[in-house]
């Protein structure tokens, strides 16, 4: 991951802003995969496995893989619903009515925004801790001259 200065500096020079890609990752620790399937669950609702598959040309494994991690961080839901309201709110018709499927999206954007508030707040409290105790920090070594 690149440093906070090579980040600021990368901005400065191509005057953009920090893309959602970069906040995912340095904020979240998401990969590529599920930097776009979060981001395409921030604008689409009731989406499935299956949708995300042909979205993002990937294997149903490892969209599953992403979104288990997007739940687990709790920015996403999942919910069950039936294929006959599925087949209601969906642009693909599902020929089979009878039955479940799971359908994800995005949690509310207050939320979001509170969670990554949090998580940022908690990040800066810990690295001031760190540099206000740096003096320690270099008093630590382990073996092979390596610092703790």
């Amino acid at each position: 991951m690149e440093s906070i200065s090579e980040q600021l500096k990368d901005m400065v020079e191509e005057k953009k802003v920090f893309k959602s890609g970069k906040l995912f990752k340095c904020i979240l620790g998401l990969n590529v995969i599920e930097s776009n399937v979060f981001s395409y669950l921030l604008k689409h609702d009731n989406v499935t496995t299956m949708d995300l598959t042909g979205v993002f040309k990937k294997d149903r494994s490892s969209i599953q893989r992403a979104l288990q991690v997007l739940h687990d961080l709790d920015i996403i839901e999942k919910r069950s619903m039936s294929l006959k309201d599925y087949n209601e709110t969906s642009d693909q018709e599902v020929k089979n009515i009878r039955g479940y499927l799971y359908v994800y999206g995005a949690k509310n954007l207050e939320i979001i925004r509170s969670q990554l508030h949090d998580l940022l707040d908690r990040w800066y409290k810990s690295m001031v801790n760190y540099i206000e105790n740096l003096d320690s920090i270099f008093d630590c070594y382990e073996k092979d001259g390596e610092t703790c």
